[in-house]
């Protein structure tokens, strides 16, 4: 059994999701905006998909408030 090496030269790979009042801004892998939004539908369309019906919501909020 060989021990496995610990590379700590590899960039680390993060998503993230932030979700506020204003909108939903994504960030991943360094990237944000388009680029950000395929790396993160390739890698958790689940949560990409839950994103769609949050906007939604934030969209009608923002109508209702407005008229």
């Amino acid at each position: 059994m060989t021990p496995r090496s610990t590379n700590t030269t590899s960039p680390s790979r993060t998503c993230l999701m932030s979700l506020n009042g204003f909108g939903i801004r994504p960030h991943a892998g360094g990237r944000s905006g388009r680029e950000a939004w395929h790396s993160i539908r390739r890698r958790h369309p689940r949560l990409a998909m839950l994103c769609a019906p949050y906007g939604a919501v934030l969209f009608t909020a923002a109508v209702i408030a407005l008229t």
